[in-house]
């Protein structure tokens, strides 16, 4: 931090051991990552901009170089693809919690399996169809969503749509999923 700022970001520090005592070591099955992931987050300030990172937050155990997860200095996660990176969740516990709901609802089979062509557009008619579908908030971020009432789940995932399209590949949709919450139909 020194060489890079030529000073020490004491906040940037605070951040990263405060980071790294709730979050460390935490492994498990990601259904968000389809992956194993590992949380090792270390910091890393970028010379020329003097932006800190906190990179290595969210890891595929066998990482392929092509993919990773990070915090930024306002504890933002950000999902990179190659070049591209995307805001994903306001923190670490939006994507958790956002994990846990993909691991409870993993054992069931969704009932409408979507892939929108303008995923805003359908968000908005589902909405008109179900007014009492609410933002599921804690568990939702900037291209991943939650919704649900008294008889749906429904599950909003852009992230891969957003990475791909930014490395030149707009073939990759948003999916929505859908499951019934209370058996009905």
């Amino acid at each position: 931090m020194l060489a890079a700022l030529g000073r020490s970001d004491e906040v940037a520090l605070a951040t990263l051991r405060r980071l790294q005592r709730r979050y460390s070591g935490l492994t498990y099955r990601s259904p968000f990552r389809g992956d194993e992931i590992v949380f090792e987050p270390v910091l890393e300030v970028d010379p020329d901009t003097a932006e800190t990172a906190f990179e290595y937050a969210i890891m595929d155990r066998s990482p392929d170089g092509c993919r990773s997860g990070f915090v930024l200095a306002d504890l933002t996660v950000w999902f990179r693809l190659l070049d591209v990176d995307v805001r994903t969740f306001p923190s670490l516990e939006h994507f958790i919690e956002c994990d846990a709901l993909l691991h409870d609802v993993g054992r069931q089979r969704p009932v409408v399996v979507e892939t929108p062509p303008d995923a805003n557009a359908y968000l908005e008619g589902l909405r008109e169809r179900h007014p009492q579908l609410r933002r599921m908030t804690a568990l939702s971020g900037f291209c991943v969503e939650w919704w649900r009432d008294d008889h749906r789940l429904v599950y909003f995932n852009g992230l891969d749509a957003q990475l791909w399209a930014g490395n030149g590949d707009s073939s990759v949709p948003t999916v929505v999923r859908t499951w019934l919450v209370d058996g009905s139909t």
